[in-house]
């Protein structure tokens, strides 16, 4: 990160993904909201790299609600983002046809959610949370840990690594071993390719100890 403004947002940003520039993108903020990002990277250092997708080139790119929720962010194709008293998603709506619908208890405990595929085609597939079981289409599919989750198609574990803030960031097989590497907007996927290495040592330290 290489600017912020007095209230600690990002204005700008170097990204190593590419070589040939030095700056690749620039935020611009008002009202402590994100309007656009300009990424004028055209190729990614890594094949089938998780790096922002600058799908569009308008000033306003993003949409917010007098609450300041997210309701239309263009690069990712998302036409509208609902919400209930609380704040909490109940749908988002994609250009595409896809869909998410999400479902909660009163006092705010996802309980359902249905989804979609982005491009619009097959079925709806209903997912319920019950307890630290979620069931999808009916079928008990996987267990939630204080630490990950279970698939239980197969009983194996599977862990999160967490950043700063946290953020479920990587996963992780009982093994140690990355199954999947999730990145957020303006982190580079070289950096947290540099950390998979570090990463593998924490995990098998830690599970080692519980061993």
């Amino acid at each position: 990160m290489t600017g912020y403004d007095k209230n600690d947002n990002v204005l700008s940003s170097q990204c190593y993904g590419q070589t040939s520039a030095s700056v690749y993108a620039l935020i611009i903020l008002t009202g402590n909201l994100l309007n656009h990002v300009d990424d004028t990277a055209t190729t990614s250092a890594y094949n089938n790299g998780f790096e922002f997708k600058d799908g569009v080139k308008q000033a306003n790119e993003y949409v917010y609600d007098a609450n300041g929720n997210l309701t239309k962010d263009l690069n990712k194709g998302i036409s509208n983002i609902t919400y209930n008293v609380l704040n909490l998603p109940t749908g988002v709506t994609f250009a595409s046809g896809g869909f998410i619908q999400y479902g909660y208890t009163a006092d705010g405990i996802k309980r359902r959610m249905m989804y979609k595929e982005a491009d619009g085609s097959g079925n709806p597939v209903p997912t319920v949370y019950c307890g630290n079981v979620v069931y999808e289409n009916g079928v008990a599919r996987l267990l939630l840990t204080e630490e990950g989750y279970v698939t239980l198609s197969d009983k194996k574990y599977h862990y999160y690594l967490q950043d700063h803030q946290g953020n479920n960031r990587v996963v992780l097989s009982s093994s140690g071993a990355v199954e999947e590497a999730i990145t957020i907007l303006l982190v580079g996927y070289l950096q947290a390719q540099a950390m998979c290495s570090l990463i593998n040592t924490t995990a098998r330290s830690t599970m080692a100890r519980r061993d």
